[in-house]
């Protein structure tokens, strides 16, 4: 009897021992869900998420839905998302996070490039969310203006702009012409209606005969961002674009919202979010602006660059 005892009590303890064991290697795997209009998430995300423990097939499976620019998908696509009941969803661009709050009020959202969420309704305040969604707005009054200011002062000799504006952005900047009149400068907006591509935009551009370009940041733009840059570079038009892609793309100067950094950020509030924190109060950030100049363009294009808007820059490429 005693012997019977002694064994049950060995095989018990093996028992706990085994499970305790298999606790320990099976740890859990939280889904992360990426929704975007087009294109990838940044690998920026997922090396964030590397720097503080997550490991892709380990701790974390991303699960990405890209619309490759169809947006009719997007509700469908966050819907899926939903289904997989995915821990987190990081939902990138105003479009794909208004399309994940219509999904669910229950996963918390993490925004890139939320636009304005309070004027979307996504956040009640911007300190104080007070739902399921959290994470970098993007918006801010004036950068069109800047953009032509920080041009202006950089190239005196401008005097006719012409804006590259994608059809998918049905409005621009009013700070564009209002601040283009106040630099007396003459200011053309040509529209990408999606007949004849971008060759057919690069003719009206070239029929206007403006000094500089600036081009509009969206899907259709980012795509063609090397094209954008090179027919730039053939007219000998110097370039201002709302993001710093398009200048190691080829292009003249950037000035808007680091969304590079957005990524980074984002990884650090998923971390929030997978620990335990509610979306409800963490507190909106607002987008970091970056000067990034391209000297090898400019070099190219024979044109000097004020040292003033130099001193200015976060990034000089040489």
């Amino acid at each position: 009897m005693r012997a019977t005892v002694l064994l049950l009590l060995v095989v018990k303890s093996l028992a706990l021992v085994e499970a305790a064991g298999g606790t320990q290697q099976a740890p859990n795997v939280f889904r992360i869900g990426v929704l975007v209009s087009g294109g990838s998430h940044s690998p920026a995300l997922l090396k964030e998420l590397e720097e503080v423990g997550y490991k892709q097939g380990k701790n974390i499976l991303i699960e990405q839905r890209s619309a490759d620019g169809k947006v009719d998908l997007l509700p469908n696509l966050a819907a899926d998302l939903v289904r997989l009941k995915v821990a987190v969803i990081v939902a990138v661009g105003p479009t794909a996070i208004g399309h994940a709050v219509k999904a669910t009020k229950r996963i918390p959202i993490v925004m890139v490039g939320g636009g304005d969420p309070v004027s979307r309704g996504f956040v009640q305040s911007l300190s104080a969310p007070g739902g399921n969604v959290t994470g970098l707005s993007s918006a801010a009054k004036g950068l069109g203006g800047k953009r032509l200011e920080l041009l202006k002062e950089a190239l005196p000799f401008v005097s006719r702009v012409a804006l590259l504006n994608p059809r998918t952005r049905s409005r621009v900047s009013e700070d564009y012409p209002r601040v283009a009149m106040v630099l007396g400068l003459d200011f053309q907006t040509v529209d990408v209606d999606g007949s004849g591509g971008f060759d057919r935009v690069f003719a009206k551009i070239t029929a206007l005969r403006p000094d500089a370009l600036i081009t509009v940041r969206e899907l259709s733009t980012i795509r063609h961002a090397r094209q954008i840059a090179d027919f730039a570079l053939k007219k000998r038009l110097p370039s201002v674009y709302e993001s710093e892609e398009f200048v190691r793309a080829g292009g003249l100067m950037s000035y808007g919202v680091n969304y590079m950094a957005q990524w980074r950020r984002a990884a650090v509030y998923v971390d929030k979010v997978l620990k335990g924190a509610k979306p409800a109060t963490l507190p909106v950030e607002p987008p970091r602006f970056e000067l990034v100049i391209n000297l090898k363009t400019a070099k190219k294009l024979g044109v000097t660059i004020a040292p003033e808007i130099l001193l200015e820059a976060d990034e000089v490429i040489k």
